[in-house]
């Protein structure tokens, strides 16, 4: 399996919130809108960690959010065992994000600083049709790319 998959699948699990936004007045979804990694083998850090920029998005009630955080977060990658881990936490966990509160073409050019994303969600992905028509389509703010296969076939052998 691409290393990328097993990221992507990692970060997903980590920060990826389906909040029932119609339901629950404080509800807030928030997921992974954008995701490049550093090339490898020359991003690997001599303790063996991959570097990521990840940017999260919202919506709730009063719909997607115009801005958007992001960080640089640090995963170990073992493909033998599937396994995906994160690293260097004292570096991301605490404290604000690198990147904070900007709009998303801001935060997909400071992404590509480090490299084109592999992964990119525009659109809430947790929405259903009929949330999107009680939200007035308050998320269709961005033009959605031509789809394609962004995921590298990355290998950390």
């Amino acid at each position: 399996m691409k290393a990328a998959y097993l990221i992507l699948d990692k970060l997903k699990e980590e920060f990826e919130h389906n909040g029932n936004i119609l339901l629950d007045q404080e509800g807030t979804n928030v997921w992974v809108m954008a995701v490049a990694m550093a090339a490898l083998p020359d991003g690997i850090q001599e303790d063996g960690t991959i570097t990521l920029r990840l940017v999260l998005r919202t919506t709730d009630r009063s719909g997607t959010n115009p801005y958007v955080d992001g960080t640089d977060v640090y995963v170990y990658v073992d493909e033998k065992s599937k396994k995906v881990e994160f690293a260097r936490e004292d570096l991301w966990i605490d404290g604000p994000p690198l990147f904070h509160g900007g709009t998303v073409p801001t935060a997909l050019a400071w992404v590509r600083e480090l490299a084109e994303p592999f992964y990119l969600q525009l659109k809430d992905p947790f929405l259903t049709p009929e949330q999107r028509i009680a939200l007035n389509d308050e998320d269709e703010d961005y033009v959605l790319p031509k789809v394609k296969e962004m995921i590298p076939d990355h290998s950390i052998s």
